[in-house]
Parts: structure tokens; sequence; C-alpha cells
């Protein structure tokens, strides 16, 4: 499939495309690029759960753009800042699509006061502004690319096609420069490398090496690149290919800028067989006392990512795990400890990145003994693994039974999920008459 015949299925597909085709209809001297990261994944052909959609039209002033697709659904101007409109049409669900940025062709001057912080630009809009010149101000030669949405023809002018077939990342332009403007785009390069599985062209790494370490600094207003920005792009490397984000974070410095750690610590990492940003960094914190992996999670942003966002970190899960490799459990430990206290520890969602923590870091006794207990809990129960054990009783027929409210409720609780566990008690009405015995 040629690349006008993607396009075409795309606009028959997503129905956040719905407007492109009355759009060009409505405005025929108008020229539509769609532009970026979704031109780069379809050249790959790489299937996206949900594409993000990036276009620049020319020859259309503002006023225009913002009655027409104000008619036709949500349009939110992002600000001077960045200069995009967002754009959803109606009818369309935003839980199952994203917006639709839109924007006029731009040049990015970076400010003369800037440090390098994320996006510290002066915007210039041009509706006359050729395409190439728009596409210049971007970051990699493989972002650089537009297709014309009039006849599907690529628009190419960094050879960034050159680099997709060559599995390259390169900045557009001077790579000390491109960074320069935007010290966050270091990380970029690094996410996209491990995620697309890239190497760093030799002249953009260089840059990155005697870059990096600026990527902390501070001025009067604090860290000059935001700790989400960074807390981010961490997290989607993490979380798309742990193992090649640690080489380029090595490869690049940025391991010691970050984490301060060794190579020794990341040859657990590279053998996970799932990719969980939670548990990457737990493991390669995991020699760290507490305020120290808090100080560290501080630093990268790791623990301030938006509540809603599926690359959230939670800090309290993190310290949990080094707290549990810290304890190096042993198989005697594991067979005699509380039925309680083994559940847990094993049997739920911070469990299970605790299972895989020991697999990766070759703890196999400590391991085969957990899983075995495991399995026995779920047999006595008849349950599947991601199936929980009701309790037999609730705090409510503790107190019912006679208990003041008090610290004594969640002990008798726990020795009646011990009982329950081990297999000596099944019912509510062998349960009850436990409790009668021991309250």
């Amino acid at each position: 499939m040629n690349l006008k015949e993607e396009i075409s299925q795309l606009l028959q597909t997503c129905e956040e495309l719905s407007f492109v085709e009355s759009f060009l209809n409505d405005h025929p001297k108008a020229e539509l690029y769609l532009v970026g990261g979704a031109v780069r994944d379809i050249l790959l052909k790489r299937k996206m759960k949900k594409m993000d959609f990036d276009f620049v039209i020319r020859l259309v002033d503002k006023e225009e753009i913002e009655k027409w697709f104000g008619d036709r659904g949500r349009i939110d101007f992002v600000g001077k800042t960045f200069g995009v409109y967002k754009f959803l049409p109606n009818g369309i669900n935003l839980n199952e699509h994203s917006f639709v940025d839109i924007a006029l062709p731009r040049t990015e001057q970076s400010n003369p006061q800037s440090l390098g912080g994320y996006k510290e630009f002066e915007i210039q809009s041009d509706l006359k502004l050729p395409i190439k010149k728009d596409l210049s101000r971007r970051d990699f030669t493989i972002n650089a690319m537009a297709v014309n949405m009039r006849d599907g023809k690529l628009i190419d002018p960094f050879k960034g096609m050159k680099d997709l077939d060559q599995r390259i990342i390169r900045a557009v332009g001077k790579s000390k420069d491109r960074f320069n403007e935007d010290l966050s785009r270091m990380l970029r390069a690094i996410r996209f490398a491990a995620e697309l599985n890239f190497t760093i062209e030799e002249k953009t790494l260089k840059s990155v090496r005697e870059t990096i370490e600026r990527i902390n600094e501070t001025d009067e207003r604090g860290y000059i690149v935001p700790r989400e920005t960074i807390g981010s792009e961490l997290a989607k490397a993490f979380t798309r290919n742990p193992s090649q984000a640690l080489v380029h974070l090595n490869s690049t410095g940025g391991l010691d800028v970050f984490f301060e750690t060794d190579e020794a610590l990341l040859k657990p990492i590279k053998s996970l067989t799932e990719n969980n940003a939670t548990l990457v960094v737990a493991l390669l914190l995991r020699n760290l006392e507490k305020n120290n992996v808090a100080m560290k999670l501080q630093l990268t942003g790791l623990d301030s990512l938006p509540r809603e966002s599926e690359l959230r970190i939670e800090p309290t899960d993190v310290l949990w795990l080094i707290a549990r490799i810290q304890e190096k459990l042993n198989t005697q430990t594991i067979i005699t400890m509380r039925a309680s206290k083994f559940e847990t520890i094993f049997m739920n969602a911070r469990g299970k990145l605790f299972i895989q923590a020991l697999q990766a870091l070759n703890e196999f006794s400590v391991l085969n003994s957990a899983t075995e207990r495991i399995k026995k809990i779920r047999g006595l129960w008849k349950v599947e693994d991601d199936e929980p054990i009701p309790p037999l009783l609730s705090g409510n027929d503790v107190i019912n039974a006679g208990v003041s409210v008090g610290p004594k409720i969640r002990e008798l609780l726990d020795l009646l999920r011990d009982e329950q566990l081990d297999g000596k008690i099944f019912t509510r009405e062998q349960a009850k008459e436990w409790l009668l015995k021991n309250c």
C-alpha cells in the first residue's frame, strides 16, 4: 500500500479526520498538511491504539480557521506559547479519540532570555510561510516530514525518510542549536531511539553528551526544564522499551545526570519480560535509602505526572517495591510467613511487580516458594490468578460480636484471614464460630 492509499484509509477509518475532505472542498486554494509524528508512524507502519494528528494549514487566515472549525466542533486555542488550535469534530467521543492539532505555518525563534526551557520560543505565524520553512523548526528529521492532503505527496526536505530507513535519530540542522533552544529535546532523542529501537546519529549524540548536564539547571523560577516534562519522557521510554532506554541514557550520560547509578544495576532490567516503568525505576533505585529515592523521583519528575495519565508512577509503589527488595526474603521466611501478610506482599497488583522483580534479580528460590504458596492458596479457594478471595467477615461483623472499635478489630480480622487462606475455615458460619471463640 502506497502513502496515498494509507492516507485514504486513515480518512475512512479515523472519525476525528472527518473534516478533511469538506475543508478542502470549501477552501479550494488552501493547502492542508499532515505533519510530525503521525507521518513518521504511517511511514513506519506502526499500529497505534490512538494516533495524534497534527495539521498545518496554509493560505487561510486564522479568523476563517476559527469560524470554519468552530461551526463544526470544539476548537480551543492553546495560546501564543504554542500557537496551535485543538479541534474535535461534533459527535466524537473524547475518551476514544484525541484532539486534532491545527496550526498556521510558523517559525519559532528562541527567546533571547531563554536558557533552554521547554518551548520558550517567540512564535511567528504566517499563512503564506512555505511548508518547508515550517518543517525546519522541528526537532528531528523523522518528525520534519509532511503529507499534502490534496494529493498524498510526501514533503521531506531534511531526508527524514532516509533516516527512517536507516533507523537513525538525527537533529534538524545543527543539533547543538536544536538542544540549546529546548533542552528537553535531548530526552526526546533518547526516548525516540528507545521507542523505535533506532540509533542516535553521531553528531546528534555528541551534542547530547555535551549538553545533557544542563537539563538540571535552574534559574530564579526553578528548574529550566519542567520536571513533569522530564518525567513524561522518561516514563514513556521506560514503558515502551526499558532496555534500550537504559542503553541510550547510559551512552549519553543521562543515567548519571538523573540516577547516578552504575551498570551493575542495569542487568536485571534488561531481562524484564514486561515493560513497566514503576518496576524499572524501583530496580534502578533499589540500593538507595527511602529519602534518597524520594529525592530522585522529584529530580526526574517521575512523581509529578497527572493522576489520570497512563504513564503515572506512584511513588508509594516504587518505595514499597524497593522496601520489599531490600528485605532480602528467603525460602524459609516465605514458608513460615503468616498467610495474611503473604497475601499483602504477593497476591495483588504490587505483588505481581515484586514477583517480576524477583525474577529479574534471579531470586529463584524465593520466587519458586512464593509461586508455590500462591498456587496452593488459590487452589484451596478455586480462584483464577486475578480473582480476589472474598473475606468471610467484615469489621462490622467483629463489632457486632462485641469487640470495641480499635486495633483489636484489625488484629482479629488478620488472624481470621490466616485461618481462611490456610484452608482451615471456608464458610461464613465457621468464621462466626471462630470469632466467638477468639474475641
